[in-house]
């Protein structure tokens, strides 16, 4: 891996990529390839680090529903773990997704998928529940929402999101909804690679750090402009953003 300032760099856009709905790993993706990456172990780090970064700046900013829900709301915690639920299986294919984000054609082809998915935000008409009063079943078709975005260029946040939505979510309830699902499946996904020997002694920490903490940083900010982006109903913007990227990725992918 590259220096302090291409780890630095390489966290803003793990952070600003995770929770905008444009797909933090079909952008690693993208710029893992351009830069020569071909040290596996650390990239595994390094992911690890920049989703550890992140990790770190979702319980900053949904703190209040982790408290809440830990303290006073358990019918929350039981939407959250039940909507968590398919994610686990998501783990099984680490192999797989790790063979998918090499072909830039294949990554490219989610990307135009995620621009798809965004622009069904728009024909939905606002909902009125809130998370906790959420049915299970529902609560499982956002989680499985999440578990098809371990597929490299399909954004979680924008699944999730437009997944909630789907299923009732008031507009804000469901974003925010969307950035507390991220918690146990950027932990899990961490923590698995972890297991996995993500980190030796081969591998230069002060990159690591550098990517952890631009991408704590960068997600706090990601998640404060996503949460008026909801409101506001300008989601078609990362729908045209993820369609250029996309087709880019593929041009690349296949010439």
């Amino acid at each position: 891996m590259g220096g302090l300032l291409e780890a630095a760099f390489l966290g803003l856009v793990q952070g600003l990529t995770e929770f905008l709905p444009i797909s933090s790993s079909g952008h690693l993706a993208i710029l893992q390839h351009a830069l020569g990456w071909s040290d596996p172990e650390a990239n595994l780090a390094f992911t690890v680090a920049v989703h550890l970064g992140s990790l770190g700046a979702v319980l900053v900013f949904v703190r209040r529903e982790i408290v809440s829900m830990l303290t006073r709301r358990p019918r929350l915690l039981a939407v959250l773990i039940v909507a968590t639920l398919p994610m686990a299986a998501g783990m099984l294919l680490v192999k797989l997704v790790s063979d998918l984000s090499a072909d830039l054609a294949i990554v490219g082809l989610f990307l135009l998928a995620t621009a798809g998915i965004l622009a069904l935000a728009k024909r939905l008409s606002d909902g009125d529940r809130t998370a906790a009063g959420l049915p299970y079943p529902r609560a499982l078709m956002i989680g499985v929402a999440q578990f098809c975005a371990v597929l490299p260029g399909i954004s979680r946040s924008g699944s999730t999101l437009v997944a909630g939505l789907g299923v009732g979510l008031e507009r804000e309830q469901a974003v925010r909804f969307s950035f507390l699902m991220a918690a146990p499946a950027i932990a899990g996904a961490g923590f698995y690679m972890l297991l996995k020997g993500g980190f030796s002694g081969e591998v230069d920490l002060a990159p690591l750090a550098a990517g952890a903490v631009t991408s704590f940083f960068a997600s706090l900010f990601a998640m404060k402009v996503m949460v008026g982006v909801v409101l506001q109903r300008r989601l078609g913007w990362f729908g045209l953003y993820c369609a250029a990227v996309g087709l880019f990725a593929f041009v690349w992918g296949v010439a």
